[in-house]
């Protein structure tokens, strides 16, 4: 029985380690490519890149780690079925539970390092990258510009565009209102521009502007102003405070501990307290779905037999979709106040355990 658990362990291992990689790209590409911009604009280096990818790795694991739990159960247990090797080990005596001991014990670990990984690593992941994208993106207005938006940049300086280039990051038809006081209001406009890079200390950023207009009132109606036609003008925007912001922790970066100690404080049934309940009960629920997803996934990849092997990715697939969809569905309704906030957050894992559970009585599987 030693040698058949550490065999069965040995199928699991490569399909979960390959989907939790798999599953973490995914969910890492869309913020690499935002990433990828502050690079090309210069306002970080490779460097810089790979340590806001390594703290993003902590809260897209404590997504991709169940997900991953299930994959590996369904791939690894459906081969042994799809080769009757499942068949084998009943044929001699071995009931399936016993046989599946080793994937449970797997799941429970795997739950615990989640737990780990979501108590502790995500809200010091969290808290780290955002300090340190706070202190790359500081007075880098491109970096976040609203097209067809007013962008108030200063008190003095408005700036309107009306799409950014995908490729270059370039700002097209931009218009600048300029009012300083004493002054009418200067209205700047360019077919196109981008903002220059300078040290953090120099107190204003430049935009580089092409091919625009300057028109500059001489009196309040706008009847008489000065027109200058330009093909290159460097518009400085100087910057009063380019300090650092403090990086206040929201419910979500915080421990366990420090969720009990602020729940203390807020007002019971407020939305407040509601997202604070929920992100507690959340740090074990989500830990607890790897050890579920194993309890659940096993039935499902045996049952199948000698069909296709891509069922059990597709099956896979179905559980994972549904299971977030349920919990940000509940976690919404809980968050308002419709459902008690524990509850949503658990009421996923009730309903997958008890499809897991009639699944298996059903079958007769034990």
């Amino acid at each position: 029985m030693k040698i058949l658990k550490f065999y069965i362990l040995r199928e699991f291992i490569p399909p979960y380690i390959g989907s939790m990689a798999f599953f973490t790209m995914i969910l890492l590409l869309e913020r690499v490519m935002s990433f990828v911009r502050l690079v090309a604009r210069g306002y970080a280096t490779v460097f810089d890149l790979l340590v806001l990818i390594f703290y993003s790795i902590p809260p897209t694991l404590a997504l991709t780690m169940p997900m991953s739990t299930i994959m590996g159960a369904l791939i690894s247990v459906g081969r042994l079925s799809h080769d009757s090797e499942i068949t084998a080990m009943r044929a001699g005596g071995i009931r399936l539970s016993s046989i599946l001991l080793s994937l449970y014990i797997a799941g429970i670990c795997i739950g615990g390092v989640s737990f780990y990984l979501t108590d502790q690593l995500v809200p010091l992941g969290n808290i780290k990258f955002r300090t340190l994208y706070q202190k790359l993106t500081i007075a880098r207005p491109d970096v976040q510009i609203d097209v067809r938006s007013i962008n108030k940049l200063t008190g003095e300086v408005t700036l309107m565009v009306d799409e950014i280039d995908d490729k270059t990051g370039d700002l097209i038809n931009i218009t600048i209102f300029e009012s300083k006081e004493g002054e009418y209001t200067k209205t700047i406009t360019a077919g196109r521009g981008w903002f220059l890079t300078h040290d953090v200390l120099i107190p204003f950023i430049t935009l580089r502007l092409l091919n625009g207009t300057i028109i500059d009132p001489k009196d309040k109606t706008g009847d008489q102003f000065n027109s200058t036609i330009f093909k290159t003008l460097d518009f400085n925007i100087p910057f009063a405070n380019k300090e650092t912001r403090k990086i206040v922790k929201t419910p979500r970066d915080m421990s366990l501990k420090e969720l009990k100690n602020n729940l203390l404080e807020q007002k019971k049934g407020s939305r407040t307290y509601n997202t604070y309940i929920i992100e507690y009960n959340k740090k074990i629920a989500i830990p607890f779905a790897c050890v579920l997803f194993v309890f659940l996934g096993t039935p499902f990849a045996i049952t199948r037999g000698r069909s296709g092997k891509g069922l059990g990715l597709g099956t896979g697939v179905l559980i994972i979709f549904f299971y977030y969809i349920f919990l940000l569905t509940f976690e919404r309704v809980g968050r308002y106040g419709t459902l008690n906030p524990a509850l949503a957050v658990w009421l996923p894992n009730i309903l997958f355990l008890t499809a897991g559970l009639i699944n298996i009585l059903k079958k007769g599987k034990v």
